[in-house]
């Protein structure tokens, strides 16, 4: 156990730390995607969520921040420039449900980001290679299935506010 500020290998932590490690590669993926995105005048995020939207899969906006990891205002924020720049519309469906579908617009802006997103994805494939590449996907998914355990995990200890023991 540590007892003081000088017994902290702080250094130690930086080198070993998956959460600093995923951060700081999750940081240079995403600059290297938004230099290829940058002449459609996107970002990543923008380009990610134009692709979720496009695969039109998505039952709903919740489905489509569980699917990119966010959380409900955070994709309202990141709707909110795309419906600006006529990329996309909100379509109501059944209920209270409203869905963002592109526009003919942003139907082209995702073939156009489909075909930076082949050649950034080609550089850094070319790079790691297939092997590499691959078992980056391999060991990025066991980090996140372990994570979601700990999480689900996290949910079951804690006992709900509403119940009281």
């Amino acid at each position: 156990m540590t007892s003081t500020l000088n017994d902290i290998d702080f250094a130690d932590m930086g080198r070993t730390c998956l959460g600093h490690a995923a951060r700081r590669t999750a940081n240079l993926l995403t600059r290297h995607y938004n230099r290829h995105m940058a002449a459609l005048g996107l970002e990543l995020t923008q380009a990610q969520l134009l692709a979720v939207i496009a695969d039109g899969t998505a039952p709903s906006a919740s489905a489509i921040a569980r699917y990119l990891g966010i959380d409900r205002s955070t994709l309202a924020r990141n709707l909110r420039p795309l419906e600006a720049a006529g990329l996309i519309r909100r379509r109501e469906t059944k209920g209270r449900t409203v869905l963002p579908i592109l526009t003919p617009a942003g139907e082209q802006k995702v073939v156009e980001i489909h075909q930076r997103w082949l050649a950034a994805q080609a550089e850094l494939s070319a790079m790691l290679g297939p092997e590499g590449a691959d078992a980056v996907r391999s060991h990025m998914s066991a980090l996140r299935k372990a994570v979601h355990i700990l999480e689900d995990n996290d949910r079951t200890a804690v006992p709900s506010p509403s119940r009281r023991d």
